[in-house]
């Protein structure tokens, strides 16, 4: 029996969808510093429409190594794909600007627990998974944010 966990959140950004497109998509080593359960990333290759890594996670005493995939539909969105022992995911980044300046980010993901136990418990965790994924939203779209801000400010013309 499959169990997939899946969830939605959409989010508004005060920024371009450009500037958000390009900070997201932006990944490396140093993505480790910004949410807790992300451990270590490490870049495989990188083209103009593709981005292969490794990502080490742990999420509620559970370390976890995932093959990630990442395709870019430069400028509206891309798509995440993860491949681990405990889990598979595939999560869609959309973008669309109803004004100047401001973006809304429409996020969905699947998860596909893999093992007995992962998927004997993956309703009981639906709840937590949500919230620790909902925290690292919000810690990114403030870190962009901020960003954004300290652009403008250094190039005025540029927004």
């Amino acid at each position: 029996m499959s169990v997939t966990i899946r969830f939605e959140m959409t989010r508004t950004i005060k920024a371009t969808p450009e500037f958000v497109f390009e900070w997201w998509t932006d990944l490396g080593p140093d993505d480790a510093k910004l949410v807790k359960p992300l451990k270590r990333r490490v870049i495989i290759s990188r083209t103009p429409d593709k981005i292969q890594l490794q990502d080490e996670e742990q999420m509620y005493f559970q370390r976890m190594k995932l093959d990630v995939t990442v395709t870019l539909d430069r400028p509206y969105g891309w798509i995440a794909e993860y491949d681990g022992k405990s889990a598979r995911a595939r999560s869609e980044y959309r973008l669309r600007s109803p004004t100047h300046g401001t973006t809304i980010l429409n996020y969905c993901t699947a998860i596909e627990p893999n093992g007995f136990f992962t998927r004997l418990f993956s309703p009981l965790a639906k709840r937590l998974i949500k919230r620790v994924f909902a925290s690292e939203m919000s810690i990114f779209i403030e870190t962009l944010e901020q960003e954004f801000e300290g652009e403008k400010i250094s190039h005025p013309d540029s927004s």
